[in-house]
């Protein structure tokens, strides 16, 4: 998995997700697979920062217009 590539699209992820106060780090990235962890420490309102199952899509999408053969991202959202 090309790590330049994986950065500039959690670099996109981490910019939308700043907007609500939170941020996203990088867990893993393996075969197909990428896994984030959402971070809302310094978030305001953590509930208005998107539900997990609509930020995971909006992952998905960010990555795979960069790398295609990743089909899944995971995020580890502490509101769970």
């Amino acid at each position: 998995m090309d790590q330049a590539l994986l950065h500039e699209a959690i670099g996109e992820l981490r910019a939308l997700v700043a907007l609500d106060g939170g941020d996203v780090e990088l867990l893993s990235a393996a075969g197909n697979t990428v896994a984030l962890r959402l971070i809302l420490e310094g978030a305001e309102c953590r509930e208005c920062v998107m539900p997990k199952g609509f930020l995971e899509q909006i992952a998905l999408d960010m990555v795979r217009t960069r790398i295609n053969e990743v089909t899944t991202v995971t995020i580890e959202d502490p509101r769970e």
